[in-house]
């Protein structure tokens, strides 16, 4: 499966925590260590917000490790908030389209895990897309589809409950197509000023999820204050993370967090 990190918090440059961590991003993407497959070298993206409502976002197909542009960039790109993302297929195609982020205007979502089934489910989850949104679909993954779908059902206004709703159809038509294997996910999406973060699975065997306080080299530094969402800690300080329950949401606020249950039959 994929790994990715969310960041929120002062100004840094995006290279202090993709790059300058003991469990950095990059090292995940060679050698993740809480995720079935340990090497996630299917492409790569990062997408930021600066000063403008919609984030910049760069992807390409090559192995994160190996991307000399995406080193470049890191070391050049301040930003308070951003996502980043390494790919590990499960099944579509590896091609730029199908790399995350990816965004709608100002929100940005990546997702982890799988939707059980996928080719089987595709069309009858896509036809839940409204057509103004499925516009924006660009590639094949179920990734992609459940973001539009969220999309569809309200995340602008209302995250949790959109995802709720979104979770909440893709069950349904599992058990209507008699699908055996498992709905599994971890994601995240922002609007530049908050970020919310999914775990959830049908089988109780969600994705790993954390947040904490890595240490970074902001140039301000306040203590205690969330600053970092991932698949796995980026650092072997066991105080700086906690483990996100399964079926549990999350929301980041400006270095605070709270969370919420994730029940799609609720």
């Amino acid at each position: 499966m994929c790994r990715w990190m969310a960041y929120g918090g002062p100004e840094i440059y995006l290279k202090d925590v993709l790059f300058d961590q003991e469990n950095s991003l990059i090292k995940q993407s060679l050698s993740a260590k809480e995720s079935q497959w340990t090497t996630n070298g299917d492409g790569f993206g990062v997408a930021w917000y600066g000063h403008r409502n919609t984030p910049g976002v760069f992807k390409d197909i090559l192995p994160a490790w190996n991307d000399s542009n995406l080193l470049s960039l890191a070391h050049q790109i301040e930003s308070r908030l951003f996502f980043a993302h390494v790919r590990a297929s499960s099944g579509t195609s590896v091609s730029r389209n199908n790399c995350h982020p990816f965004n709608v205007q100002e929100w940005a979502f990546m997702h982890n895990g799988q939707i059980g089934a996928w080719a089987h489910l595709r069309q009858s989850v896509e036809s839940l897309i409204s057509p103004e949104l499925y516009e924006h679909r660009q590639g094949t993954t179920d990734s992609e589809a459940l973001f539009l779908l969220a999309m569809t059902l309200g995340m602008k206004e209302n995250p949790p409950l959109a995802m709720n709703l979104a979770l909440g159809h893709i069950v349904k038509l599992m058990a209507q197509h008699r699908v055996s294997e498992p709905l599994r996910l971890s994601a995240a999406c922002s609007n530049g000023q908050q970020i919310w973060g999914f775990r959830f699975s049908s089988d109780h065997q969600s994705p790993s999820l954390y947040y904490g306080t890595p240490t970074t080299h902001a140039k301000k530094h306040f203590q205690g204050q969330i600053n970092t969402i991932a698949s796995e800690p980026l650092d072997d300080q066991a105080s700086h993370w906690c483990a996100v329950p399964e079926n549990t949401g999350l929301v980041w606020t400006q270095g605070r967090i709270e969370t919420f249950a994730i029940n799609p039959g609720g």
